[in-house]
C-alpha cells in the first residue's frame, strides 16, 4: 500500500504521542516526584498536547485517515 504524507505523519505522530503517554504514565506512579520530574510531567504533557493537535489537524484535512492510525 502507498501511504500518503499525512498517513505517514499521522501515524508518526501517534506512536510519539503513545511514547508521551507511557512516560507520563510513569511520573504519574511516583509517590514524591523530584522537582525535575515535576518540571518533566509538566514538559511532557505540553508535548502530547501539542501532538494530539498535530493528529487533529491532519484529520480536520483528511477526515479518511480516521481510526487508520494507532
Amino acid at each position: 500500500m502507498n501511504q500518503s504524507k499525512d498517513e505517514v505523519n499521522l501515524h508518526r505522530l501517534s506512536l510519539k504521542h503513545r511514547e508521551l503517554e507511557e512516560r507520563l504514565a510513569v511520573l504519574a506512579g511516583r509517590r514524591f516526584p523530584t522537582e525535575p520530574e515535576q518540571q518533566e510531567e509538566s514538559t511532557l504533557k505540553k508535548m502530547k498536547l501539542k501532538v494530539k493537535d498535530e493528529m487533529e489537524s491532519i484529520l480536520v484535512q483528511r477526515p479518511e485517515l480516521a481510526g487508520r492510525h494507532g
